[in-house]
């Protein structure tokens, strides 16, 4: 390029023409025409989205000539030359709620900048807006008229309680700061809250306790029913719990399998028909009270109790008595008529639905004449997928083949999101599994199902009814016992996880003797059960548990399992993977929950000193791990409470 040409590009004095020529010859001539204060505005308007390149758009935003929506637009990208920009006080003056009309985006850059002038902090602070006031009561520089505006905003109690701790506002605290720190934690929320996150590093031992009542509700019900959080952590969430929220935890606990028993049997007693049919439904719930259940002169109870996979028959006909010898002739024409009728007068598209409408007791009886009933109306039958009636073939031993496969097929590839579907889902798998009539083909695809009570019920069935004269089964239980074999040899282990098998590879991956390359094989397998139990293994690599610790789509229970399991091998590269887990863009419980922990690393709490949120740069001033560097920074910090922190620190250093 020649100096002339770039000469030209400078001169305040070049021909307008010129400039606009100029700007279409090359990018770097354009960057030098955005600077020039002589270029027309409707060519710095033009400039502004200039190929999106940065050195243009700024010197755009530095020119007194560039139009003032422009001006104000690119100053969200560019806040330092906006304020610096010669025009801008101009503009100011002119209109003094510049700052409060601005767009949020623009107004918001430039108080993030150092050296905002503290006028504009003080007309920005009447703008009502939570991001906006928390930057300014942060901010080393407010002045104590912007801080006592928003101290006396009745709104924002939140930024009202931040600037109340500025420095500039009430000046330094000289004791009681760790008090009033927790006290503001809990009365206030500073950080958005991310349930699933909170959840997950308590599970995995992050959390610190002083924080269980400051999380989100639906966190501290989870971590309340959770059977394995101690005593003292669930009964101090619980007293704080109203009574629609305690209500809520005794659902939580009373559908959670993993319930004790005596817990479970205390629910059965309850008057409360939406508590008694949670409790009914549960797996784990005892034969006995099962028994008590099925009693209850109830029928939403009852038709929990009936959906129990583990109701013994005889419970089942307390709820649906069928009498086989009672059934006669005219009951059998009767059940004919009645499904000849809705096969043949229901118009084609009703049929379906008219079926579903079936009540249970005509499906136990229609199963108790199956010799009676015609091949058609089987047939006719597939299309039931009423999830009730659909139970009554699972658990039957006279259902057709061709309707277990169809109850296998609405269980494996019917679509809904719903966790309720899942569940009646799962019911119906179990009892496939369970049920000796079912094809060995299905039962073969349970073993090999997502669900660990699936398989184990299938493996079940097939080692009782079926082991004595199918080959392929032999040689499946075979390699399943040596699987299961803790003195087998790792080279026999690695070869049965070879197979791919859930069943097999989940037995392998909980014996002792797999070896570390096996199980960092077995970590590629995406069933929960497998992966959970390569964690949980004593052989397991740093570099497989590093693996698993960053599993990504829906493996939240993997990933816990996964660094927990790291914190005791590598607490460096757990602290890694954690300080990915909780970043984001802005302050979030998750983060600051990691912040207060030790094992966050020097560079992550150094990158968060200049948080926007004071208790996140509270939590890196009270940390072990942070560099001495971050906390003699933060002893000039604007908030009184953090520098006070990072001053006791400096001196334990």
């Amino acid at each position: 390029m020649s100096n002339s040409l770039i000469d030209q590009a400078v001169d305040i004095n070049t021909h307008p023409d010129i400039l606009r020529y100029l700007v279409s010859e090359s990018i770097e001539l354009a960057c030098v025409v955005a600077k020039n204060p002589s270029t027309p505005p409707d060519v710095l308007e033009a400039l502004s989205g200039y190929q999106h390149d940065p050195e243009v758009q700024r010197n755009v935003t530095a020119n007194p000539n560039t139009p003032v929506e422009v001006l104000i637009a690119l100053g969200a990208e560019f806040p330092f030359e906006l304020i610096n920009n010669p025009v801008f006080p101009l503009l100011v003056l002119e209109n003094p709620r510049l700052l409060q009309q601005m767009p949020f985006e623009t107004l918001h850059s430039i108080l993030l900048l150092d050296d905002v002038p503290e006028e504009y902090l003080v007309m920005a602070a009447s703008r009502d807006n939570s991001k906006i006031l928390n930057i300014i009561a942060n901010h080393p520089k407010a002045p104590f008229h912007a801080l006592s505006q928003i101290v006396n905003n009745p709104k924002r109690l939140e930024e009202a309680y931040t600037a109340s701790q500025h420095v500039n506002y009430s000046g330094e605290i000289t004791e009681g700061w760790e008090e009033e720190i927790w006290h503001a934690i809990e009365k206030y929320t500073f950080v958005n809250r991310i349930k699933e996150r909170e959840e997950f590093l308590y599970n995995i031992g992050v959390l610190d306790e002083r924080l269980l009542l400051n999380l989100h509700l639906d966190t501290q019900l989870n971590i309340a029913a959770n059977p394995q959080t101690p005593t003292h952590i669930a009964e101090f969430i619980i007293n704080t719990f109203d009574m629609e929220t305690k209500a809520q935890l005794s659902l939580n606990q009373a559908d959670n399998p993993n319930t004790p028993v005596n817990t479970l049997a205390e629910f059965s007693r309850t008057k409360t028909t939406q508590l008694l049919a949670v409790v009914a439904e549960n797996p784990s719930l005892p034969t006995f009270v099962l028994e008590k259940l099925a009693m209850i002169d109830n029928a939403v109870v009852k038709q929990a109790v009936y959906r129990n996979y583990n109701s013994s028959d005889s419970i089942l006909n307390t709820i649906y008595p069928i009498d086989d010898t009672k059934i006669n002739g005219k009951d059998i024409q009767a059940l004919n008529r009645l499904v000849h009728g809705i096969i043949y007068i229901c118009h084609p598209s009703r049929i379906k639905h008219c079926l579903n409408a079936l009540n249970l007791e005509s499906i136990y009886a229609l199963l108790s004449l199956r010799d009676n009933i015609g091949s058609y109306i089987w047939k006719q039958l597939e299309k039931i997928t009423d999830f009730d009636k659909l139970i009554v073939f699972a658990r039957h031993s006279q259902t057709p083949a061709s309707i277990f496969e169809h109850i296998y097929v609405q269980t494996k590839y019917r679509k809904n999101d719903s966790s309720r579907v899942d569940k009646f889902k799962k019911i119906l798998r179990v009892l496939l599994a369970r049920n000796y009539k079912v094809p060995i083909k299905i039962l073969l695809y349970l073993v090999e199902d997502d669900c660990f009570e699936v398989r184990n019920e299938a493996v079940t069935n097939l080692k009782t009814n079926f082991a004595l004269y199918n080959q392929q089964i032999v040689d499946f239980l075979q390699k399943l016992e040596l699987a299961n074999n803790h003195k087998a040899p790792s080279d026999i282990l690695h070869s049965i996880a070879d197979t791919k098998s859930i069943s097999l590879c989940n037995s392998v991956a909980n014996n002792p003797n797999t070896s570390a390359e096996t199980l960092h094989q077995l970590a590629l397998t995406p069933n929960h059960d497998v992966l959970i139990a390569v964690t949980q293994n004593h052989n397991i690599s740093v570099k497989t548990l590093f693996s698993l610790s960053k599993k990504r789509k829906g493996s939240f229970c993997v990933r816990a399992h996964a660094i927990k399991a790291l914190i005791q091998k590598d607490p460096k590269k757990a602290g890694t993977v954690l300080a990915e887990f909780v970043s984001s863009n802005e302050p979030t419980s998750p983060r600051f929950i990691f912040l207060l922990h030790p094992l966050a690393s020097a560079k992550f709490l150094a990158q968060h000193a200049n948080s926007i949120c004071w208790i996140e740069r509270y939590a890196v001033a009270q940390n072990p791990s942070t560099p001495a560097h971050v906390i003699s920074k933060l002893t000039t910090d604007a908030n009184r409470l953090v520098r006070a922190v990072a001053l006791e620190k400096l001196q334990t250093l």
